[in-house]
């Protein structure tokens, strides 16, 4: 839920009315006159939402956007971009930004833009418990921390005799597991057992792949990769998101509005 807004504006009488209309509407707001000093707030305070104009001095609003979405800690904060400009806009939209509210400031669009985030971090929340399978425990790590920067609970396995063990201590909603399994099971077991168990009946199981530089010679071909991602899909996983890598990742994780 929301309840932190910062807003970013140098335009102080915009900035006043936009944050005295939102504490009355039952937030608590924290106004910023610069991109700096909201890049410092963000940073240093627990913040739900960052509202914020274009054109300030110090750092402008898409320096402000690209310097928060390069931080893992700060990348997981929604950001409304507030303007009248389509140029702006067009911009934005490159970066990934997805809403908008017009100037001047309009409270009842601002409400809707804001509710629209509410109901996509609740869409989270139905997916902050994760377990991650994997025999790379860098790769584990690394997932890890991107999910936890997310506000994500996350369980990482390496090993099968832990699987289950660590899979009802957390009760997940979403299960990410490598395709290959270095292990006496094989993934496809892994996942059939994981859906032998009615408590799992709505989590979802994510099949990605990684190779090392030391598994290259042994990789299997695309044709036996093929029948391997088919026999898990067929054993109850939900979706393949292909070889791990960062970027690829966290454009998986959207899907699930992490």
């Amino acid at each position: 839920m929301i309840k932190h807004i910062v807003v970013a504006d140098d335009e102080r009488s915009s900035a006043m009315l936009m944050s005295r209309s939102l504490e009355k509407e039952g937030f608590r707001v924290t106004t910023a006159y610069n991109g700096r000093e909201a890049f410092n707030i963000v940073n240093s305070q627990q913040v739900d939402l960052l509202i914020t104009d274009v054109v300030m001095p110090e750092m402008d609003g898409v320096d402000l956007y690209m310097r928060l979405k390069e931080n893992p800690v700060t990348a997981h904060i929604p950001i409304i971009i507030v303007t009248d400009k389509e140029v702006f806009q067009e911009s934005f939209s490159a970066l990934g930004v997805e809403l908008y509210s017009p100037k001047p400031f309009n409270l009842k669009d601002l409400m809707e833009k804001i509710k629209k985030v509410d109901a996509k971090a609740t869409e989270t929340r139905q997916y902050h418990k994760v377990v991650v399978i994997g025999p790379n425990r860098d790769v584990l790590d690394k997932m890890r921390i991107e999910l936890q920067s997310r506000g994500c609970i996350v369980a990482t396995v390496d090993n099968v005799i832990e699987i289950g063990l660590r899979c009802f201590l957390v009760n997940p909603r979403l299960i990410f597991v490598d395709l290959h399994s270095r292990d006496y099971a094989t993934t496809k077991e892994i996942i059939a057992s994981i859906r032998s168990y009615d408590f799992f009946k709505y989590t979802k199981i994510v099949l990605y792949a990684n190779f090392s530089s030391d598994d290259v010679a042994g990789m299997p071909s695309l044709e036996n990769m093929e029948v391997e991602i088919k026999a898990c899909m067929e054993a109850g996983a939900d979706k393949y998101i292909g070889r791990f890598n960062r970027v690829t990742f966290l454009e998986q994780l959207k899907d699930f509005g992490i």
